[in-house]
């Protein structure tokens, strides 16, 4: 087998030495001479010597001329597999570049070892043969075929990715370029750590069995790893100037714990707090970082830890808006406006003025009004008709809030429970109690009192509804006799919460608790959900923005539209990408595709003015650095039926050997130059040797 069998050709060069020696060739000349009859033996015998060293010297010169041609013309002994095209290879070369290739193994950075072993393959086949080369960022450009000199110079500029595409990406990727070759043998090779959450190894795939599939593992150093699982504020609502605590929950893989590890905190890139944390094996760590809410819009926050040597998870974004206030509608019965109770629930609400816009209103405003406030208080409506139930159910699919307050009679609350899909309520069930529990675990409820009080004198009741909780729905304040005294109607996706009080106000002695207040500025506070935005790449490309209703329409007239990262150092900001923009039921979508590559922190532009801030996150699986273990590997892939699939361990200097010895067949050109040698030491040796031979 030869690697390039068109320098063969040069052969027919030989022909030059031969015809050079046949026009060098004595004639004898016959002179005339007495007495020569006894040179004539003499003669013959020596004109058979001199032209038999002359033909050998010849056959010495061709010899060498030859084994010279052919051994540039790349001779192999073929492999037992020796393909039938002429030992044309199409080779295919994955270089896993996602994060986890951050991590360090014995000849460093994981990324570098990669790199070392695809330059080693890619030099150890022919140049005549095609390659592939590509990384974890699956670039456009990589979807062709390389000279050798231009792969070299592919896998020289390969860097590490944010992107950390799945095994059956990968093999799709590599199997679609070489089927663009059917005339060559082809070969895959996948250069990675076989990190498990990227390398899924749960069900069979199909693998092209007209590909022969090689692994190159690379391992790193067994050193824990320390990541930003998530973030989280306690509140569901930032308001401005307002304390704020946010909640962080931090991975690893430790064996021993650590204590007093650093934390911290950046607002819009200006340090806003700082904190420490502690490592138990075996158990993530949530911990607390306080800071105080900036002014109202959008805002960025940066939370960052120390961890060498994997660092592409020490650093997690979120952006989220701090609003201006909560605007909430009391809606009271047009009959009893100034009732005492409706009071209590007025003053409770205005105590908290400016943080909390109350309006207050005997009839329902316009839908598109109605838009415009984050939480509804239906206070004792004794006759609401099924249109008005109408508007609040769309109201709360909307995304806003109710909190349903029976009258005396529980008349009305009929219309709502069936209006709102709630549940059916037979009516008050009398009787004198007081409250039994209360869910200080809740949201709702934590953090309200510094400790929980153990003998405290609860509200008091002489009605509780008689209705039994839905599917969707928990209780937050149980009475006595275990009915929900306050519970809460869970919204699905987008939609609203439906807070339900199951007693009257103008019974028991509720309004003048001192747990009233506390449940009423809560609710109001919970009523709109904080917009956080902390997006994945590779999984996120899209961000829904809730506009006003009335700035639908002129959506599509405003183009002036941009997505610009904010976190680079020194407070620069890059130039981002011009999204996409899409109305729809929810809001403005705006799409990025591929343009955002980089985790950080992003604003969102209108005419230059930042209308919204999220983060973008590397995925939360790449942080587990658990592999496969080469014999893990292979006993899997038996196990699960796929086609052989070989596992090269051996460091980047032994890959010419197994290519050779498996795949493009032992090279003998070595061999060809040595008994090119020879044939011109046997030349040397007839020119000094042959007159003293036959002396």
């Amino acid at each position: 087998m030869w690697g390039r069998p068109d320098i063969l050709w040069g052969l027919l060069a030989l022909s030059i030495p031969i015809a050079l020696h046949l026009l060098q060739l004595r004639r004898f000349k016959r002179v005339a001479f007495s007495n020569v009859a006894f040179l004539k033996d003499v003669q013959k015998e020596t004109r058979s010597r001199h032209r038999l060293r002359n033909l050998l010297i010849l056959l010495a010169r061709l010899l060498a001329f030859a084994l010279v041609i052919m051994a540039f013309a790349d001779p192999m002994l073929a492999p037992e597999k020796a393909s039938a095209n002429g030992g044309q290879q199409a080779v295919s070369i994955y270089v896993d570049s996602s994060p986890s290739m951050m991590a360090s193994g014995e000849s460093g950075p994981l990324i570098q070892v990669a790199k070392q072993k695809a330059t080693a393959l890619v030099e150890a086949f022919r140049e005549t043969d095609k390659y592939h080369v590509f990384a974890s960022d699956f670039a456009g450009v990589d979807q062709r075929f390389m000279t050798q000199d231009e792969a070299l110079e592919r896998i020289a500029a390969i860097q590490l990715s944010t992107q950390a595409p799945s095994l059956e990406a990968v093999v799709q990727r590599g199997l679609d370029q070489l089927q663009r070759a059917p005339e060559a043998s082809g070969q895959g090779f996948w250069i990675s750590d076989l990190q498990k959450s990227s390398h899924n190894l749960q069900r069979p795939m199909a693998l092209d069995s007209s590909v022969t599939w090689h692994v190159l593992p690379v391992e790193a150093n067994k050193v824990p790893n320390i990541w930003i699982d998530s973030v989280w504020f306690g509140s569901p609502l930032a308001l401005p100037d307002q304390p704020a605590a946010l909640h962080v929950r931090i991975g690893h893989d430790a064996l021993e714990g650590m204590d007093g590890l650093p934390l911290s905190l950046r607002l819009d890139g200006v340090p806003a707090a700082l904190g420490s944390y502690h490592l138990v094996p075996g158990l993530p760590t949530d911990t607390v970082l306080r800071f105080t809410h900036g002014a109202p819009g959008p805002h960025h926050l940066k939370v960052e830890l120390e961890d060498a040597p994997v660092q592409f998870d020490d650093a997690h974004f979120m952006g989220y808006n701090v609003e201006e206030r909560v605007e909430i509608f009391h809606w009271t019965s047009a009959n009893a406006p100034f009732r005492a109770a409706s009071l209590s629930v007025q003053q409770a609400l205005e105590s908290a003025n400016p943080l909390l816009g109350v309006e207050r209103g005997s009839a329902l405003p316009s839908p598109q009004r109605l838009a415009a406030f984050d939480l509804v208080v239906v206070d004792a409506l004794e006759a609401p008709s099924s249109g008005e139930a109408s508007m609040l159910e769309a109201f709360q699919q909307q995304g806003g809030t109710l909190l349903l307050i029976p009258d005396s009679s529980a008349v009305g609350m009929a219309t709502w429970m069936d209006g709102l899909t709630l549940g059916n309520s037979s009516g008050w069930v009398r009787g004198a109690g007081q409250v039994a529990t209360v869910r200080w675990s809740h949201p709702l409820y934590e953090g309200v009192f510094r400790s929980i009080p153990s003998r405290v004198d609860w509200p008091t009741y002489d009605r509780i509804l008689d209705r039994r909780p839905g599917p969707r729905e928990e209780w937050l304040v149980r009475a006595a006799n275990g009915l929900p005294y306050l519970s809460v109607v869970g919204g699905a996706d987008a939609e609203g919460d439906v807070y339900i009080l199951g007693t009257s106000l103008e019974t028991g002695n509720l309004t003048r608790h001192g747990l009233f207040v506390p449940t009423l500025l809560r609710i109001a506070e919970s009523s709109r959900k904080a917009s956080h935005f902390a997006l994945e790449l590779g999984k996120d490309a899209s961000l829904t923005l809730a506009l006003d209703p009335n700035e639908n329409g002129r959506v599509a007239d405003d183009l002036n539209w941009r997505i610009r990262r904010t976190d680079l150092e020194g407070g620069a900001s890059s130039n981002g990408a011009v999204p996409e923009m899409q109305s729809t039921s929810e809001g403005l979508k705006l799409g990025w595709g591929e343009s955002l590559q980089e985790p950080g922190g992003y604003d969102v532009l209108r005419n230059n003015d930042k209308v919204a801030s999220f983060g973008l996150n590397h995925r939360s699986s790449e942080s587990f650095m658990d592999t496969w273990l080469p014999e893990e590997w292979t006993a899997k892939v038996e196990a699960l039926g796929w086609p052989t699939i070989e596992v090269w361990r051996g460091p980047a200097s032994q890959l010419k050997s197994l290519v050779d010895e498996r795949i493009a067949g032992q090279r003998l050109a070595w061999y060809f130059f040595v008994g090119a040698l020879c044939a011109l030491a046997l030349e040397t040796l007839l020119l000094r040797k042959w007159n003293k031979l036959f002396s």
